[in-house]
């Protein structure tokens, strides 16, 4: 043992922690899904862009090239040392998220942007992939300790500190992100299996909540605290769980479809619309409509897809859907095949935030989830978003792509 041990840390000790040799060894299956997928985006985008400014397309394309130019140099650097850093990253995230909370940029009714001169950058978006390699850390130093109930819980005190900050944004759709991110990595990490059972229970036992909150929410009232002088005019309780009158309105549209189609239903009635109007081989590139016309609502950004459906019809979504699934595949191989637990942690959390981001946005413009706000990657606009998506990919490439230490088997050596 003490023998395998020496060799380890010499061979350990010989990589470099920045390799550029790792760009020869890149995985071809990503990076061709990469690039079909952000073609798709591109032509998508300019279809959208006809109703709107061209200079989306033109600051989304330079989103694209600064996140391959990120990605080529993670790709090139061994990612144990960045996750060494994952708690130094970990507080300039959540100092970033506070600062937006007291100096944000106002947009949409959300306070989610950080203005730096000519810069403006979105904090929440790059707290996704700094959580992925903070738990990566957190789980790595632990190691079978993640077992005990105490460690285990620590977990989610983690998490619930930018968490809880990204709420108050409120940015609901990011937030959300952070569950499937955390189960996901603590299964991963070899939990008990009960200790994340009964986390799953108490998560689900939120939709009672939810039902309780919806029970007596009035559509057509006044939001909490409002101050009128109509003594009957009826204002809605306090909501248990801190949410916003606009997205009570949002989860009401969506139970009850056929209530106010031309104001709070509006999005997902017409996405619906817009999706089946393509039919099996779309109306033909440029040719939407529905989105021309501008009755879809932000079909540039969190609803792209029902563009996409519009004009390329089941064929053309099931394709951008092969392609999502053969780059998750691939990744989900990375994670198993690292001999590394950093790797297959790291791995594991990039693969699970952008799968939830892929389910969560498609399924918001069929219909069957309640609109979040959740970009599609690779096709919505976003460049912050872009940026992270594709620091992602970076990191996922450097896992294949270091030259992993082996142990030589030699006679007499355990």
């Amino acid at each position: 043992m003490a023998a395998r041990s020496l060799e380890y840390q010499i061979r350990d000790a010989s990589i470099r922690v920045v390799n550029w040799n790792n760009l020869r060894r890149m995985d071809w299956m990503i990076i061709g899904c990469v690039l079909l997928l952000a073609l798709a985006g591109f032509l998508t985008l300019y279809s959208a862009c006809r109703s709107m400014e061209i200079e989306l397309l033109y600051r989304q394309i330079g989103g694209f090239l600064i996140g391959t130019v990120l990605a080529v140099c993670l790709t090139a650097v061994d990612y144990r040392f960045l996750v060494s850093f994952a708690p130094l990253a970990y507080g300039i995230s959540v100092l970033l998220l506070l600062a937006v909370e007291l100096t944000g940029y106002m947009a949409g009714g959300s306070e989610r942007w950080l203005e730096l001169g000519p810069i403006r950058i979105q904090p929440s978006e790059m707290t996704k992939l700094v959580m992925v390699f903070m738990l990566t850390w957190y789980f790595h130093v632990l190691g079978r300790r993640i077992r005990k109930l105490h460690w285990f819980i620590l977990t989610f005190v983690i998490v619930g500190v930018p968490t809880l900050l990204i709420l108050a944004q409120p940015n609901l759709g990011t937030a959300a992100t952070m569950a499937p991110l955390t189960l996901a990595m603590l299964w991963v990490a070899g939990c008990r299996m009960w200790h994340l059972a009964a986390v799953v229970l108490v998560g689900l036992s939120i939709f009672p909540v939810v039902y309780l909150e919806m029970k007596d929410f009035d559509p057509e009232a006044a939001p909490f605290g409002t101050v009128t002088d109509n003594p009957e005019a009826k204002v809605n309780p306090k909501s248990m769980l801190g949410l916003k009158d606009y997205q009570k309105k949002r989860i009401y549209a969506f139970l009850h479809p056929d209530y106010d189609p031309k104001g709070s239903g509006w999005h997902t009635t017409q996405s619906k619309i817009t999706i089946g109007s393509g039919g099996l081989s779309g109306k033909g590139y440029l040719q939407g409509t529905q989105t021309r016309l501008n009755y879809l609502p932000e079909h540039h950004t969190d609803f792209i897809f029902s563009l996409l459906g519009e004009e390329q019809g089941f064929i053309g979504v099931c394709i951008v859907i092969a392609l999502f699934a053969a780059f998750l595949f691939r990744g989900l191989m990375f994670a198993r095949d690292c001999p590394e637990m950093q790797g297959t942690l790291l791995a594991t959390g990039i693969v699970t935030v952008l799968a939830f981001h892929i389910f969560v946005n498609i399924a918001v413009t069929v219909g069957v989830m309640p609109v979040t706000g959740i970009p599609l990657p690779f096709l919505s606009y976003g460049r912050s978003f872009y940026i992270t998506v594709m620091a992602c990919v970076g990191v996922l490439l450097s896992i294949p792509a270091r030259p992993h230490m082996r142990f030589v088997h030699r006679k007499g050596v355990s």
